[in-house]
C-alpha cells in the first residue's frame, strides 16, 4: 500500500496539467514549425530546434549545410521533393524535469514527389525552459530515449515515442 501511495505522488508531481497558455503556446510553435518545414525554410526549422542537439550537429551552419545538401541530392537525382502538408495533432500531458518541461507532440509529414504522395507518421519532442511560453523540438523518428538521452541527458523516461511505422506511398490517380 505504501509503495502505491508512493508511486501515486510521484506521479502527481511529475504529470502537470497544461495551463491554457502554455498548451496555445506549444500548439502555436509547433504549427510555426510544421510551416517552415513545408516551406523549407530550414533556418527557421533549426532556430526552433533544441539547441543542444543543433550544436550536436556542428552549429546552426553546418546543420544547414547539411539540410541544403540532402535536398540538393535529392534534386540532383531527378526527385521533386514537394513537403505537401505537416499535420501537428494534440500533445501529451507535460512532464516536469527540473526545471523544464517536456511532451511528445505527434505530426504527419505528406510529400509529393514523382508518381505519388509519402506520409509518414513521427513523434517531436517539445522542451520549455520558461515554463511553457516557448517551446523547441526534437524530431524523435526513428529514435528511442535512451539514444536522445546521449544528447539530451535531461529528458525524461515517460516520454512516449510512437514506434516508426513504414512510410506510406498513394500513387497518383492517372
Amino acid at each position: 500500500m505504501f509503495m502505491l501511495v508512493a508511486m501515486l505522488l510521484v506521479m502527481a508531481t511529475t504529470l502537470l496539467a497544461q495551463t491554457p497558455q502554455q498548451l496555445a503556446a506549444l500548439k502555436a510553435q509547433a504549427n510555426a514549425m510544421a510551416t517552415a518545414i513545408k516551406k523549407q525554410d530550414f533556418k527557421t526549422v533549426i532556430k526552433m530546434t533544441n539547441p543542444k542537439v543543433v550544436a550536436a550537429a556542428g552549429g546552426e551552419a553546418k546543420m544547414l549545410e547539411q539540410l541544403s545538401k540532402g535536398i540538393g541530392a535529392m534534386k540532383a537525382k531527378g526527385m521533386s521533393i514537394n513537403i505537401s502538408n505537416v499535420v501537428v495533432g494534440e500533445p501529451s500531458a507535460f512532464i516536469k524535469v527540473k526545471k523544464q518541461l517536456q511532451c511528445t507532440v505527434p505530426d504527419k509529414i505528406e510529400i509529393k514527389m514523382m508518381g505519388g504522395t509519402m506520409s509518414t507518421n513521427s513523434t517531436l519532442i517539445a522542451i520549455s525552459d520558461d515554463n511553457g511560453k516557448t517551446w523547441n523540438f526534437i524530431d524523435a523518428m526513428g529514435k528511442n530515449i535512451a539514444a536522445l538521452k546521449q544528447t539530451l541527458p535531461d529528458l525524461s523516461d515517460k516520454l512516449v515515442i510512437a514506434k516508426m511505422e513504414q512510410p506510406q506511398f498513394v500513387p497518383d490517380k492517372l
